[in-house]
């Protein structure tokens, strides 16, 4: 019921961007089925997606060395 309620809002929406009439109608009628059959795939591939990307931030936060503060470099000069 709230799946059909939404898609009709968008659908009046995608309407009224793409001018009325017939192409409007058209793209109205058609936005359910694409709701339907497109949606989860895409909502599959893109929560994927997010979850590589998470695993491949951390991976590189992890190789990133922090050194103290009051660390020497090697030449045996304090940098400040």
């Amino acid at each position: 019921m709230v799946r059909n309620l939404i898609t009709a809002i968008a659908g009046k929406k995608v309407a009224q961007k793409l001018g009325g009439g017939t192409l409007g109608m058209a793209a109205a009628t058609a936005l359910p089925f694409i709701a339907k059959r497109g949606l989860g795939p895409l909502g599959l591939a893109l929560g994927a997606g997010w979850a590589a990307k998470k695993l491949y931030d951390k991976r590189q936060a992890s190789k990133v060395r922090e050194y103290p503060r009051d660390a020497v470099p090697a030449t045996g000069v304090v940098v400040k």
